[in-house]
C-alpha cells in the first residue's frame, strides 16, 4: 500500500476517465442489468476510485430503518446486497488500447481474503468523452471478453479538468479502520473501512453476503453487523459537502463533516489536511490539482453563496488541466 500511495503520490497520469459516472447497462455472459436494477456512483480521480452499487430492489423494505439495531434478519440480510469498494487505479497502454488495472483497498464483497487478482479491462471512449465502455480484459473461449458495461458521465464534474482530489486516512494504532475520499468537480465519494473490534466470531466464508447468511443463521447478529460496517456514500461539494446517496441510507441529507472541524494545513501542500468530523483523523492527499487556498475554500464551502471563486475550482478555471489525447494514447 505504501507503493501504491507513493506512486499516486509522484505520477502525473491523465485518466481518461477520470470523471463521475454511472452505470446504465452490463452485460455478461447470458445476464445483463441496467440502472432499473441498480444505483451506481464511480468516482475517478487519475489514480483512484470509489465505486459504489445500490440494488432497486428491496430499498422500500429498508426505507423505514435507520441503523442496524432497527432492522431485521430478513432487512440485514437484504442490506448485506449492497456493495461498494476502493482503491487505486493503474493506467498502462497495450496494443494501442488503455487499459485501466484496480487495485482493491477496501471491499465490500470479500472477506478474510482480498480478491485473488486486480479486476482489469480496456476502456473504449466515445467521442464526445462522456460515454465509455468498460471491456473485461480476459476473453472467454470464442475470444470475446467476458463483460462490458456502459458508463455516462453525470453532470457537474468538469469533464475532469476541474477540481481533482483523492485523500486516504491516516491508519494509527489507535485507530485503523481504512478510508478514502476522491471529488471530481462538484462530486465527492467516501468510504470507510470496516469498523472490526477482532471479537467477531468466525465464519468460514469468502464473501460478505455468504458470512452475513451464516451468521444470521447461527443468531450471530454482532458479526453479521460488523462485517457490514463498511460506510459510503455519494454528494455535492457545492452542496456544503451533503451526502444525497448512501450504503447506510440513514446518513442522507447530512453532512460529510462540519466545515468548522475542518482543518487544511498549509504547512505541507500535498501532505495531510485534518478533518475532525471524519474519523477525528489525518488525510493525506494523494492528488490534488490546486492548491492550499483554493482547497481551503472547497473544505469551508457555504451553501447558496452562488461563489464564483468556488465554481472556477469546481469546474475548471482555477486549476491544473489533463491532457485526454495522452490519456487515450493518441
Amino acid at each position: 500500500e505504501i507503493a501504491f500511495s507513493t506512486w499516486a503520490s509522484n505520477e502525473k497520469v491523465h485518466n481518461p476517465v477520470c470523471g463521475a459516472f454511472y452505470r446504465p447497462l452490463f452485460v455478461g455472459g447470458f445476464e445483463h442489468s441496467t440502472d432499473k436494477d441498480e444505483i451506481s456512483f464511480n468516482v475517478q480521480t487519475n489514480t483512484l476510485f470509489i465505486d459504489i452499487r445500490i440494488p432497486r430492489l428491496g430499498q422500500n423494505i429498508l426505507k423505514g430503518v435507520d441503523s442496524f439495531n432497527s432492522m431485521s434478519d430478513e432487512q440485514i440480510q437484504l442490506f448485506a446486497r449492497r456493495h461498494a469498494f476502493s482503491g487505486y487505479t493503474r493506467l498502462q497502454h497495450e496494443n494501442n488500447r488503455p487499459v485501466c488495472t484496480r487495485h482493491h483497498c477496501i471491499d465490500w464483497n470479500f472477506v478474510g481474503v482480498p480478491r485473488p487478482r486486480p479486476n482489469k479491462w480496456y476502456v473504449e471512449m466515445n467521442s464526445c468523452g462522456n460515454v465509455w465502455k468498460e471491456w473485461a480484459y480476459a476473453k472467454d473461449d470464442f475470444q470475446q471478453h467476458y463483460y462490458s458495461e456502459r458508463w455516462e458521465r453525470l453532470k457537474r464534474d468538469g469533464k475532469g479538468n476541474g477540481l481533482v482530489l483523492a485523500m486516504r486516512k491516516e491508519r494509527t494504532e489507535g485507530n485503523d479502520r481504512d478510508g478514502i475520499i476522491v471529488v471530481v468537480g462538484d462530486h465527492f465519494s467516501y468510504i470507510l473501512g470496516r469498523n472490526l473490534t477482532g471479537n467477531e466470531k468466525e465464519h468460514n466464508q469468502s464473501s460478505t453476503v455468504d458470512l452475513v447468511d451464516e451468521a444470521i443463521a447461527k443468531g450471530d447478529r454482532t458479526t453479521a453487523e460488523k462485517y457490514l460496517s463498511i460506510d459510503a456514500g455519494h454528494g455535492f461539494v457545492s452542496k456544503g459537502w451533503e451526502i444525497d446517496c448512501a450504503l447506510q441510507h440513514w446518513k442522507e441529507g447530512t453532512k460529510l463533516f462540519d466545515e468548522n472541524e475542518v482543518c487544511v494545513s498549509p504547512s505541507n501542500l500535498e501532505n495531510t489536511c485534518q478533518i475532525q468530523g471524519i474519523e477525528n483523523s489525518n488525510w493525506e492527499i494523494l492528488e490534488s490539482n490546486v492548491d492550499y487556498t483554493a482547497l481551503d475554500k472547497v473544505f469551508h464551502i457555504r451553501t447558496g453563496t452562488g461563489d464564483g471563486i468556488i465554481n472556477n475550482i469546481l469546474f475548471g478555471a482555477t486549476g491544473k488541466k489533463r491532457d485526454v489525447t495522452t490519456a487515450l494514447g493518441i
